[in-house]
């Protein structure tokens, strides 16, 4: 094992509505999947997509696809802890989610 094993994150069991599902962090290795700057909406909601694969493995993209915005909010916000983000993209992307579910 390496001097930085240490340091790799462990999954975490978050509960969402009553019930429990485990949240991974992510790799560094991932980064570039999505970490684009100045991204489109589409492009925003493919990167939430695609931290949200990694995080839950055993998700399929059908799955999230039909997830209510709600759920798929929460879900995103306990990633976003795990991982140490507190990036104003996800606020973006969230009043973007919010705003194709009102249809505003």
């Amino acid at each position: 094992m390496g001097s930085l094993n240490k340091f790799l994150g462990s999954p975490k069991e978050i509960e969402i509505n009553g019930n429990k599902i485990i949240i991974h962090p992510l790799k560094v290795k991932d980064m570039s999947l999505f970490n684009k700057k100045d991204a489109t909406e589409e492009e925003q909601l493919k990167m939430s997509n695609t931290i949200m694969q990694l995080s839950i493995p055993d998700a399929t993209e059908e799955e999230i696809g039909l997830l209510p915005v709600e759920i798929f909010t929460q879900i995103m916000e306990e990633i976003n802890k795990l991982n140490g983000f507190t990036d104003e993209k996800l606020d973006t992307i969230k009043k973007r989610l919010e705003q194709r579910k009102t249809g505003n």
